[in-house]
């Protein structure tokens, strides 16, 4: 493994014991270290959820909401914004301090 996907599991690995604390617990996580380090991850609590886009290319984060009746349903993905991070500088920060305020905030 590349000394990028490790760093890069370790934030990960940060940032999920932080919003533990939080009540905020990962859902689906994947990751594509051969198309610039993107990924896509889905956090939340049982009936409403946040999906973050990363796409390492263009260096943008997308953030979507989605509410659900029944946990283990789809939810239907409302997209809330678009987050440019230069060099992914900060991203698993901004995931993390997104999910805080927009969590507490529904």
């Amino acid at each position: 493994m590349s000394n990028a996907a490790i760093n890069h599991l370790r934030s990960l690995t940060r940032i999920l014991e932080d919003l533990e604390e939080e009540r905020i617990e990962l859902f689906e996580y994947e990751y594509h270290p051969l198309a610039f380090g993107s990924f896509q991850i889905i956090v939340g609590r049982s009936h409403e959820k946040l999906k973050f886009t990363w796409d390492g290319r263009e260096s943008i984060l997308s953030v979507s909401f989605g509410s659900v009746t029944n946990k283990k349903d789809i939810p239907n993905w409302t997209h809330d914004a678009d987050v440019s991070l230069p060099y992914g500088e900060g991203v698993f920060e901004e995931i993390a301090s997104q999910s805080v305020y927009m969590l507490k905030n529904k």
